[in-house]
């Protein structure tokens, strides 16, 4: 007896915890508390709870956004993240162990994009602060006062986006699964010998263009009233967000589906055409061995 049959009537509820579980991981993971390692080990202990009492699934969404969040933290001033870091390698161990094997190869080739581009030996250079030039003292009706730091530009970038906190944790769910799936379809497409049609055009748009105008149009509301204001039929400047940044990750699953499908073709004809090849030759060669029933053996 497994242990969904002891569960009985709550297995039901296993689910539909599992998918708040989800939200509340992403929250998290992509929130300023995915960077230290009590907040990425508690959203992973939830998860991996929950999929040991029978919701199994949960663990290959959980293990998607793991990738997002260690391309956003990794490469970036990952010392500042070091516990969280931790924490995720550790709950990706668990996620693998439940059921998440495949997490290993794209774990394993970013970890060698990470080493290549400096890994431990990587460090955050410090921009030194210009001082201001001082002023003789004895000038009347000088101040000096301190000037306000400069405000970063954003980065333009999906991976820039990722890691702005000025975004909700869901839509920075998305905008990590946009930054990896518009670079795979752009990756195939050009192995596909598609530069320049039209799937290239629409996944390119998507990545530079379309994806970016919607967060930057969200960070033009005000703050304290993006994520409570509604704005048309009751939707929040938030939902519109994650609701246009869905339609843009149909968009590129289409592409991807497509450009499997197309691959496929070439796979499923090559396989036509090794079955009638060799099929022909054992024929032949069946037949070159046969011994015809007229020779008499003297």
């Amino acid at each position: 007896m497994d242990l969904g049959d002891l569960l009985g009537p709550l297995g039901w509820t296993v689910q539909v915890a599992a998918a708040f579980a989800i939200a509340f991981f992403a929250r998290t993971v992509f929130s300023p508390e995915g960077k230290t390692f009590a907040g990425v080990a508690r959203a992973s202990a939830v998860i991996a709870l929950l999929a040991v009492l029978g919701a199994a699934w949960v663990v290959h969404p959980a293990a998607g956004m793991l990738l997002g969040f260690f391309g956003s933290r990794a490469f970036g001033n990952w010392r500042a993240a070091q516990p969280g870091l931790v924490a995720g390698l550790l709950a990706a161990v668990v996620f693998m162990a439940l059921g998440a094997g495949w997490l290993i190869y794209p774990l394993f080739f970013m970890g060698l994009g990470w080493a290549a581009s400096g890994g431990f030996g990587k460090r955050e250079r410090t921009p030194e602060v210009a001082r201001p030039p001082e002023l003789p003292s004895q000038v009347p009706g000088v101040s000096l006062s301190k000037a306000a730091p400069a405000k970063a530009a954003p980065d333009g970038r999906l991976s820039g986006y990722v890691q702005d906190d000025r975004l909700p944790a869901d839509a920075r769910a998305q905008l990590a699964a946009l930054n990896i799936r518009t670079r795979e379809a752009l990756d195939l497409l050009r192995g596909q010998g598609q530069q320049g049609s039209e799937a290239e055009y629409l996944t390119r748009a998507v990545r530079e263009e379309y994806a970016p105008n919607a967060v930057e149009a969200y960070l033009k509301l005000p703050r304290t009233l993006a994520d409570t204001a509604p704005l048309q039929d009751g939707r929040t400047g938030r939902a519109l967000l994650v609701e246009q940044l869905e339609l843009l990750l149909d968009g590129v699953q289409d592409v991807l589906n497509t450009a499997l499908q197309s691959g496929g073709q070439d796979l499923l004809t090559h396989g036509r055409f090794l079955r009638d090849r060799f099929a022909k030759s054992a024929v032949n060669l069946t037949d070159d061995l046969r011994v015809p029933a007229e020779v008499k053996v003297r």
